[in-house]
């Protein structure tokens, strides 16, 4: 296979990335949005890691977590992938929340003055979003299922006077 074979193959993966984000909350447009997003910077951060690895390993005393970062590099070549999962039972898939801790991480190692740095910073905060959003959208679900399952009590047992009679002898009328 000659390299612009390669090439082209490598692009044809790479831009079925995000597009199988598996998440009730996140809408056709937004996974789209990321994945275009993604496409467009994970090169760059994939380049990143290699480079902040490779110069950690060569020196006595790392500043950074080599083990955490060569994690993050795989899981990130998962999610480029698609069979990226949170859990062992889990199918595989791109996960938003998965996505932005790994970005935060090479947000972590990222220059100031790298040229795609404001690229990443877009797409950590365009996942930040959704994973916040998702959140908001679980706490809503979760308490309108628990509103629908939880009986209504009335406080004072549904008798007016046994309540007065109650506060009576407690003396708190």
């Amino acid at each position: 296979m000659t390299s612009v074979q390669a090439s082209d193959l490598r692009k044809e993966e790479s831009d079925t990335i995000a597009t199988d984000v598996r998440s009730r909350f996140v809408t056709r447009t937004q996974s789209q949005r990321i994945a275009d997003r993604w496409n467009g910077v994970y090169p760059a951060m994939r380049k990143i890691l290699d480079t902040v690895i490779k110069a950690q390993r060569a020196t006595e005393l790392p500043t950074v977590d080599v083990a955490r970062l060569e994690r993050v590099r795989r899981e990130m070549g998962q999610q480029d992938r698609g069979n990226f999962k949170l859990c062992t039972h889990d199918p595989g898939a791109f996960s938003i929340s998965g996505a932005f801790s790994q970005v935060r991480e090479v947000v972590n190692v990222t220059p100031i003055g790298h040229a795609d740095a404001g690229a990443i910073l877009r797409l950590a905060g365009a996942l930040a979003d959704l994973v916040a959003s998702a959140g908001l959208a679980r706490l809503s679900e979760r308490e309108a299922e628990q509103a629908e399952t939880l009986p209504v009590q009335l406080v004072d047992g549904g008798r007016r006077e046994r309540a007065d009679l109650e506060q009576t002898e407690r003396g708190t009328r």
